[in-house]
C-alpha cells in the first residue's frame, strides 16, 4: 500500500486544518479513506442513529486541492486504503499552519516499527544574515483498517431528499441556534418552495419561530436513472433534529469561503452541505428525532 499527497496553496492548507479541526471538536477517531479519485475524512459515524460527518477532497485535479496524489491500496479490485488515527494527533500535526505561512504540506503513510501517517511541511525564516527553511515533521500512528472491516465505515452516499434550499450565513445561524439550544432539546427545520426557510423551537409554555426569505428552494437531486422523472411533489418539507447537535456543526465550522446548503427528506432526515473551494465539501446527516 501507498499514499502520497501535497498541498501548496495557502487557503487550501488553512480549510484542511479547519476540516480537521472541527472533526476533532466532533469526534475523538478519525477515520481517513483514501481512494484514487477522493480522499474522504470521517468521523466515527453514530450508525445505530444514523448520524453522519464526512469531507470529500476531489484528487483529480492537479490545479484542485492536491498539487500531487499517489496511491495504491490493498489489492486492483479493492483499490483503497482505510485508516484510523486521533483527531487531536492529526490536529497537533498540522497547528503550526494556523499562525504560520507553510510552502507546503505532504502527506506519507510509512511503516517504521509501526503504520505512520508522515506530516511533513517547510516553512521559511528570515534573519539578518540568512534565510532558512526548515522542515517540519511529524509522524502520527495509524491503524490500517483491513477489508472485512470496510463496511463498518460506509457512508451513505446515495440519500433521496425531498427540498434543498440554500443557507443564511453560518455566523447568523451559530448565534441563533446557540439561544434555541437553551431552549428546547429539538428544532424543526421547515423548508419551503416559496423560498423561505424556518427555524422553530417549541416548548410547552411558548414556541419560538426564525424565518429567512428569499433563499433559493428546488426540488433536491434524487440518485439514480430515474432521477429527472420522478421530482418530488412537496411544497414543504420538514425534519425535526437535535438542537444541540446541529448547534454544535455551526460552533465548530469555521470555513474561509463556503456555500452551505440544506437538504431535507421530509420527517426523515437533515442534510447540510459545504462545499468549499476547489472541489472540496463537507455533508453532515442528521436523522429526525421525535424525543420531547
Amino acid at each position: 500500500m501507498k499514499f502520497r499527497a501535497v498541498m501548496n496553496d495557502g487557503i487550501n492548507i488553512k480549510e484542511f486544518l479547519n476540516v480537521i479541526s472541527t472533526f476533532s471538536r466532533m469526534q475523538k477517531n478519525l477515520i481517513i479513506n483514501v481512494q484514487p479519485s477522493k480522499l474522504l475524512l470521517q468521523i466515527e459515524s453514530e450508525a445505530y442513529d444514523g448520524q453522519y460527518l464526512w469531507c470529500e477532497i476531489d484528487a483529480t485535479l492537479r490545479d484542485g486541492f492536491f498539487s500531487e496524489y499517489l496511491m495504491d491500496g490493498i489489492d486492483t479490485e479493492h483499490n483503497q486504503i482505510y485508516m484510523t488515527c486521533l483527531a487531536a494527533s492529526f490536529l497537533r500535526a498540522l497547528s503550526y499552519v494556523r499562525n504560520n505561512a507553510v510552502e507546503y504540506i505532504k502527506l506519507k503513510l510509512i511503516k517504521t516499527h509501526m503504520p505512520c501517517l508522515a506530516v511533513e511541511m517547510s516553512t521559511t525564516i528570515t534573519n539578518d544574515q540568512d534565510v532558512l527553511t526548515p522542515k517540519i515533521q511529524h509522524a502520527i500512528p495509524v491503524t490500517v483498517v483491513p477489508r472485512s472491516e470496510w463496511n463498518q465505515y460506509a457512508i451513505p452516499l446515495e440519500v433521496e431528499y425531498d427540498l434543498s434550499i440554500a443557507m443564511p450565513a453560518g455566523k447568523s445561524l451559530r448565534g441563533l441556534l446557540d439561544k434555541k439550544k437553551n431552549l428546547a432539546p429539538t428544532v424543526t427545520l421547515y423548508a419551503t418552495t416559496n423560498d423561505e426557510l424556518s427555524l422553530v423551537v417549541e416548548t410547552e409554555v411558548v414556541t419560538v419561530a426564525s424565518h429567512y426569505r428569499n433563499l433559493k428552494c428546488v426540488p433536491a437531486h434524487r440518485p439514480g436513472p430515474d432521477a429527472d422523472s420522478n421530482p418530488t411533489n412537496l411544497s414543504e418539507a420538514c425534519c425535526r433534529v437535535d438542537t444541540k447537535k446541529l448547534a454544535t456543526l455551526f460552533e465548530t465550522i469555521n470555513f474561509y469561503d463556503v456555500i452551505m446548503t440544506a437538504n431535507i427528506r421530509h420527517e426523515q432526515a437533515l442534510n447540510i452541505r459545504f462545499d468549499m473551494r476547489q472541489h472540496a465539501f463537507v455533508n453532515y446527516i442528521l436523522p429526525a428525532t421525535n424525543f420531547e
